[in-house]
């Protein structure tokens, strides 16, 4: 039985309208076999998780840990763990897609650009990289751009139809292998390292990260390696 690609859509999910776009790109190539790490449903949400873990932790902690949570979370698991990384590229550009998008990119994962976006800021929709900055493009083994007017809900649900078609034929293309592990010379990478380590101390074992008991294992884990952790981070000053 042939392998199913596991695809994480890298996208921004800060409100409705993203959110429901998201929604809809998942359920449809989770319809065409794909497996998807789904941010929205399979990650943490800032105020979402704040709450849940002020039943755990100072108010002083919470901060920082939803921090640690949520990065080490995306880096660290959803990235490694993907064969196919699916990039939102709309403006304005998300600052965690396109961090996340050059670490998939170092890591040898199979990097998508998706851009239904008519600004043009760096550039002219004539050109090749549809007037987006180059430097994030430029992190993409391939690059979509697609036009969504949808000024109907038939035209709506054509032109979804279609930017999901063009996904997987380029993913069909692309004939990616599905990768159990990271190659040793990406782990030897030292950011990258610390990135998986940082995961391993916060959810190794946990079997359900969203459960009560998931979220007191997570914060308790935060408690006990809160230094560790945090030497892994930005030196504040």
């Amino acid at each position: 039985m042939e392998e199913k690609l596991t695809i994480y859509p890298v996208a921004a999910l800060f409100n409705g309208r993203e959110a429901h776009f998201n929604s809809q790109v998942v359920e449809k190539l989770e319809g065409l076999g794909y497996t998807t790490n789904f941010p929205q449903r399979d990650g943490f949400e800032f105020g979402n998780l704040s709450e849940a873990l002020a039943d755990y932790l100072n108010p002083d902690q919470i901060g920082p840990a939803v921090q640690n949570v949520i990065y080490f979370l995306d880096m660290g698991v959803f990235v490694p763990n993907s064969d196919v990384i699916l990039a939102n590229l709309d403006e304005p550009l998300d600052e965690g897609v396109v961090v996340e998008l050059s670490y998939a990119k170092m890591m040898d994962k199979f990097t998508i650009g998706l851009r239904t976006d008519v600004r043009a800021p760096y550039g002219s929709l004539e050109n090749n990289l549809k007037g987006m900055h180059f430097f994030p493009a430029y992190q993409c083994d391939e690059f979509i751009s697609h036009y969504m007017p949808s000024k109907t809900p038939e035209e709506r649900e054509q032109q979804m139809e279609s930017l999901i078609e063009k996904i997987h034929q380029t993913i069909k293309e692309a004939e990616i292998i599905p990768k159990k592990e990271l190659p040793d010379y990406v782990i030897s990478n030292p950011n990258i390292n610390s990135l998986l380590e940082g995961a391993e101390l916060l959810f190794q074992g946990v079997p359900d990260i969203h459960s009560r008991e998931g979220l007191k294992e997570i914060a308790s884990r935060y408690l006990n390696y809160e230094t560790e952790l945090g030497e892994l981070g930005p030196k504040i000053r």
